[in-house]
């Protein structure tokens, strides 16, 4: 039953990176509830979220990084990068908030912004920076167990599947730009997650989560739909 729910573990390492994995989805679905009223506690929950899963990376890649002290080094600096990226999503939403009056407690009223392909850009960039630190870490602990690069079709899949998971930071920084699009990134990341999860047997559970933060990513679509627009 236990691996049902939560996929193999072996270990109480392992057991800790699936309760952070679970944790980080989970806090991440809250946080989308919260934005999608508009609540600015949800960019807390943001960065809580992402923190929870750099954590649960950090003690994966670190326990299979073995004593390569280069492995490691390339491990270390792929996850540093990745949590001030995205954490810093987090960071960047919440000030973005705080710009405008709060309606009440922690709501704040704003108006969204008309779209704009330009506005394309850094969520763009947020992604496929994103992609290549995933890569690195990927890269690194591959060169403990090999001494040559995979194939380039290996490369291809591990690009595409870090880029579809960029786009959760990404679709947020959307949201940080009062860009309603953003939630689309969101709901896209979310059905990369269940995919990924359901081919490498991560439980029903992270199944579970993801499709509930791929709804709430359409229900926050749904919400900021009445918002008005800036002129």
């Amino acid at each position: 039953m236990s691996d049902l729910l939560f996929g193999r573990t072996s270990g109480t390492l392992s057991v800790i990176v699936v309760s952070l994995n679970v944790l980080s989805v989970a806090v991440m679905c809250a946080a989308l509830a919260l934005l999608g009223r508009r609540n600015q506690l949800g960019w807390w929950l943001v960065a809580a979220g992402f923190i929870c899963a750099s954590a649960a990376a950090l003690i994966n890649n670190v326990s299979s990084a073995g004593g390569s002290t280069v492995v490691l080094a390339l491990t270390l600096i792929s996850l540093v990068i990745t949590l001030v990226l995205t954490a810093g999503v987090g960071v960047y939403g919440l000030l973005m908030f705080q710009k405008f009056p709060p309606a009440n407690s922690m709501i704040r009223d704003f108006t969204l912004r008309r779209f704009a392909t330009s506005d394309l850009l850094f969520p763009l960039l947020v992604a496929i920076l994103y992609t290549g630190v995933s890569l690195l870490a990927t890269l690194s602990i591959f060169l403990r167990f090999s001494a040559s690069t995979p194939p380039v079709g290996v490369l291809g899949v591990l690009a595409l599947n870090g880029f579809l998971f960029g786009l959760l930071p990404a679709g947020l920084l959307g949201l940080a730009q009062r860009s309603r699009w953003g939630w689309f990134l969101i709901a896209a990341a979310s059905l990369t997650g269940i995919v990924g999860t359901t081919l490498s047997a991560g439980g029903s559970v992270l199944i579970f989560l993801f499709l509930a933060q791929g709804l709430l990513a359409l229900y926050g679509w749904g919400r900021w739909g009445s918002i008005p627009k800036s002129s």
